[in-house]
């Protein structure tokens, strides 16, 4: 069975989710925020969801269709939030998902988190195209994936669905031949 990467950052590890995150996550996740701007995550988050959750994720993993990393504070080894990258048809497409908990935001650890899940994306997984969704009511996110250097590709309608209700979104994408222009102009700027 294979298992994730950590992925390490100049603040933060990604790593692959455990069973002894359980109190971290009942911590980091019963947020009305979160809940609020996330598709997947419900409020009260309980011990239930974060059990589910956990299962989710390993299933997800074995049968490669999703990557759900945990974000991990280097220096104090605390839980930050998780981020993702989920296969999408066709081949060859992935969607980047991302939640930092309250204690955490304003620092920058989404965006920091976010560029490693897009450089995983691209450079492990293969991919090229890496797509993401911001609800409306959700600037902090539009930044985050501006941030990225994600071209906006518009609002879409119905794009995400919480509890039987539609959401509009932003829309962002990102290729392969374009973050590597990116990157590349970020470590070797002029």
């Amino acid at each position: 069975m294979t298992t994730l990467p950590d992925l390490v950052t100049d603040r933060l590890r990604l790593r692959q989710p455990a069973e002894t995150d359980l109190e971290a996550m009942l911590t980091v996740f019963n947020d009305p925020v979160i809940a609020a701007n996330t598709i997947s995550i419900p409020h009260p988050y309980t011990r239930d969801d974060a059990l589910g959750a956990l299962e989710q994720f390993e299933r997800w993993r074995r049968e490669g269709v999703n990557r759900v990393f945990f974000i991990e504070d280097r220096a104090t080894g605390a839980l930050v939030g998780s981020a993702s990258v989920e296969h999408k048809d066709p081949p060859g497409r992935g969607e980047l998902g991302y939640v930092v908990g309250r204690a955490w935001r304003g620092r920058g650890y989404a965006s920091e988190a976010a560029r490693a899940i897009v450089r995983f994306a691209f450079d492990s997984l293969g991919l090229r195209l890496v797509t993401a969704h911001a609800m409306l009511h959700n600037p902090a996110s539009v930044r985050v994936l501006e941030k990225l250097g994600m071209r906006a590709v518009g609002v879409i309608p119905d794009a995400c669905r919480k509890d039987g209700e539609s959401f509009d979104a932003h829309g962002f994408e990102i290729t392969r031949d374009e973050w590597a222009r990116l990157d590349a102009a970020q470590e070797h700027p002029a």
